[in-house]
């Protein structure tokens, strides 16, 4: 018999993911296991993108260029997929597949009510009420 996993619950005013958290500090090595296929394909044609520049527009010598053009595309490409892959596991983008894959974190964010974000209700000018002076321990 499966044991139901419980889930503790945090306040996260300020940082309110909109999805579910399936790791809550992922590592390198977390990031890099949880890429999908879209991820090495743009990992991919991003390489080959900034290799065709560099060959096209490094015409004395065409193969350091492409080579040079190809690196500074492997830089970008493995920055921006990993800070994408690194969103899905904080629950920041959509991350169906990660919580199918590996499951959820067992502590999650309560769901903060930020009411009507279109038409907000006004605040008073002081957010804090006034300090009594005659009961002050």
């Amino acid at each position: 018999m499966a044991e139901e996993q419980k889930y503790q619950y945090f306040d996260a005013k300020y940082l309110d993911p909109k999805y579910p958290i399936v790791n809550p500090d992922p590592s390198v090595d977390d990031v890099i296991k949880s890429m999908r296929t879209s991820d090495y394909l743009f990992f991919a044609g991003t390489m080959a993108g900034t290799w065709t520049y560099g060959f096209l527009l490094g015409k004395p010598v065409r193969g350091p260029t492409a080579v040079m053009c190809a690196s500074a595309g492997f830089t970008f490409a493995m920055f921006y997929t990993m800070q994408n892959v690194r969103g899905r596991l904080l629950g920041y983008r959509e991350n169906a597949k990660e919580v199918k894959k590996w499951g959820l974190a067992p502590v999650q964010p309560r769901a903060y009510d930020f009411g009507d974000r279109r038409n907000p209700t006004r605040q008073p000018m002081i957010s804090t009420p006034p300090l009594n002076w005659d009961n002050y321990d």
